[in-house]
């Protein structure tokens, strides 16, 4: 018993750690500093002098605060696209549910949960680097019609 106690505690303690390592990685740099880790790594490549050295990096700060610039506008056109079909989403429950008797509402309800959870199952696999729940999913025998 104690025994398989310990197991699990390592077990839990090597998941958390893991887990914790990945957060840290989606650190986004400033622009400043991009241009500062190509520069430093061109100069170490092509042995720049120092006049090469500060152009570089003026060309390197202007793109990389262009793509910056880039990114954020993307981002924000995303984020209002996401909006707008959330709302159509909700628009669409709504005219939905307004048909359905309360049974089938209630029908409805339970199969929407189902596909939530198989949707985050699936996710959740890609994100987990063995994939075990996805090899799983897929090993199930499939249904007969």
């Amino acid at each position: 018993m104690k025994r398989t106690l310990l197991i699990a505690a390592i077990f839990s303690l090597t998941i958390f750690a893991v887990s914790a390592q990945r957060g840290h990685q989606k650190t986004m740099q400033s622009p400043e500093e991009r241009a500062e880790k190509m520069t430093s790594k061109m100069t170490e490549q092509l042995e720049l002098s120092e006049d090469q050295k500060k152009q570089i990096y003026q060309i390197n700060l202007e793109n990389a605060t262009k793509r910056q610039a880039e990114m954020e506008a993307r981002k924000e056109e995303m984020q209002a696209k996401r909006t707008a079909m959330m709302e159509k989403n909700k628009d669409q429950q709504e005219q939905i549910e307004a048909v359905l008797t309360p049974e089938q509402k209630t029908k409805w309800m339970e199969l929407k949960d189902e596909n939530r959870e198989k949707r985050n199952t699936i996710r959740d696999a890609r994100q987990n680097p063995d994939r075990e729940k996805f090899q799983q999913r897929r090993k199930r025998p499939s249904r007969d019609k």
